[in-house]
């Protein structure tokens, strides 16, 4: 969630629209870029200068959680 005074907002549609008003900036998924911002032209994108910041990702659940076989398959397929 992003707040802003007495704003604030979870989905990227409507932190694109905040930025659009004037209220601020936001980082956005790369995947997402096109499709968010066609059709919105007071909104400029910016992407970082290389070395880009990444993240890594990690999945975990009990031992004892009946659906682990399934967690493990989606494990399989994320790498």
């Amino acid at each position: 969630m992003t707040e802003l005074g007495d704003f604030s907002a979870s989905s990227l549609v409507t932190l694109v629209q905040m930025v659009a008003t004037g209220a601020g900036l936001t980082l956005l998924p790369e995947s997402a870029v096109e499709t968010l911002l066609r059709g919105v032209d007071d909104v400029v994108c910016v992407p970082f200068r290389k070395p880009a910041p990444s993240r890594t990702l990690g999945l975990a659940w009990r031992r004892t959680s009946p659906r682990g076989g399934e967690f493990g398959l989606l494990a399989e397929e994320l790498r």
